[in-house]
């Protein structure tokens, strides 16, 4: 009897042992690895690490157009999704946040920590976090970009440099505002400056032995050595991509 007793207390054990981890690893809302067969959790927080409640995630089907599913993160910044039955197939998530700032309305994608698809027969764990900044999965930037015109003036714009200085102590984020300098590039026929954090600054474009200046094209504003930075939408955008446009002259 005893030895009956044994035998079936390693069978159990080995039972619980062999239950799903959570794909792709993370923290699900009750620890880490706590994600359900069928369901995607996880944690939203920004650069800092402070989890952030409020958060819209979207489970979007790989195939079939129009599948969603979506959830919000709690106070403590979890949320939960349970995959439908139907369709099957596969599935990716992404989390968005909008944030109000400069007389502007944002909207950021949100860096996941892991973005390849998932199923229903899976347990799968995506947290995400905020960034201001740095490349995105799909070959951009989460920054802004600054694209720069010539206008009266024969210097190459790939040899201007772009100084930005913070007009206020923190960006957009809450995070600390530094200068940044930054050498403009072509970029697919324009010359910008890519990947700068939302916030506020003032900027200058630097050049050797030559005083630039610049002009805001959607400002009625005169040439400035300086001219004030917030980033809105300009030309053909993506829904989170932000930019500013100013003329460049002598």
């Amino acid at each position: 009897m005893r030895l009956f007793v044994h035998l079936f207390l390693l069978l159990s054990l080995a039972a619980c042992k062999k239950s799903s981890p959570a794909q792709g690893g993370g923290v699900g809302p009750d620890g880490p690895g706590s994600a359900a067969v069928g369901s995607v959790t996880g944690m939203v927080t920004d650069s800092k690490g402070n989890t952030l409640s409020g958060i819209k995630v979207t489970v979007e089907h790989t195939v079939w157009a129009a599948s969603y599913v979506f959830a919000s993160t709690d106070n403590a910044g979890r949320y939960k999704i349970d995959l439908p039955g139907e369709p099957a197939g596969s599935w990716t998530a992404k989390a968005q946040l909008e944030s109000s700032a400069y007389g502007k309305q944002y909207k950021f994608d949100l860096a996941a920590d892991h973005t390849d698809a998932f199923t229903r027969q899976q347990s799968t764990v995506r947290n995400f976090t905020w960034r201001l900044s740095g490349q995105r999965a799909d070959g951009g930037f989460y920054g802004a970009h600054v694209d720069i015109y010539q206008m009266g003036t024969d210097v190459d714009p790939s040899q201007v440099k772009l100084v930005f200085t913070p007009a206020e102590s923190t960006l957009i984020d809450g995070t600390a505002a530094v200068v940044i300098e930054r050498q403009v590039h072509d970029v697919a026929g324009t010359f910008m400056v890519t990947d700068v954090p939302i916030g506020k600054y003032t900027v200058k474009a630097v050049y050797p032995g030559r005083t630039l200046l610049l002009d805001n094209r959607h400002e009625d504003d005169s040439p400035s050595v300086s001219q004030p930075v917030v980033f809105g939408k300009y030309g053909y955008l993506g829904e989170t991509e932000y930019n500013i446009e100013f003329w460049l002259s002598d």
